[in-house]
């Protein structure tokens, strides 16, 4: 099975990632001083590149060396799961300088678990790092958010989705694809993954991306009346 297509098109490097200007000349800062922080939070909306920024940042922090380690907070939400994460940070890297988790959906952790946290990211082993990310901030207790270094991340612009989706139809070779990207890239609502997989179920169904072929696919209301 092949790679999707918001896979397969994933920013490598900050240049090529949509918006968050200002984020991005934060962390850029922080590398070239090598002012490195142990924890962070990424929070912003769906699909606005909250992997995609931990992901690159860690490949810059370790030199494109490693694989940073990816949790799914939803399913390692409890107590056991915090304390393994924890067992294993105290253990150094070995095919890279830093140790780094994405932890992901991090805001569906326990509170219990966070309270197991705690103590970890209060003092975190020297070569680790952790990077959190959520679209819901506000379900993280107090007193972790105040150990982390946190960045507020939002929707993309419109015309950024569009161009992005133009992008990906001349390197797939879609046709008719103009109207539909203008279509899409709205319909995404600032995420640029939404509006990507929205592309990819339409292209699925039929690769002249025809704004009759995408609304019949999507089974939406005409384009006039949607906007």
């Amino acid at each position: 099975m092949g790679r999707s297509l918001a896979v397969q098109y994933r920013p490598t490097d900050f240049d090529s990632m949509l918006g968050q200007r200002a984020v991005i000349k934060t962390l850029e800062e922080q590398l070239k001083r090598g002012r490195i922080s142990n924890c962070y939070l990424f929070a912003g909306p769906s699909g606005d590149g909250k992997t995609t920024i931990s992901k690159v940042l860690a490949s810059k922090i370790n030199g494109g060396r490693g694989t940073p380690l990816e949790i799914d907070g939803a399913s390692h939400n409890g107590v056991d799961a915090v304390r393994e994460i924890i067992e294993d940070a105290k253990n150094r890297s070995i095919d890279s300088e830093y140790k780094i988790y994405i932890i992901d959906e991090c805001h569906a952790i326990t509170s219990a678990a966070w309270s197991a946290f705690l103590k970890c990211l209060e003092e975190p082993p020297q070569f680790t790092i952790f990077m959190f990310c959520t679209t819901n901030p506000e379900k993280i207790p107090e007193a972790i958010l105040n150990r982390m270094m946190r960045f507020n991340l939002s929707k993309v612009d419109t015309e950024l989705i569009r161009d992005r989706l133009c992008y990906i139809c001349q390197q797939e070779g879609f046709t008719n694809y103009e109207e539909a990207c203008d279509y899409l890239a709205k319909l995404g609502s600032g995420g640029v993954r939404d509006s990507i997989a929205y592309l990819e179920k339409c292209a699925a169904y039929n690769t002249d991306l025809s704004i009759e072929n995408v609304l019949s696919c999507l089974g939406n209301l005409s384009y006039d009346d949607l906007f």
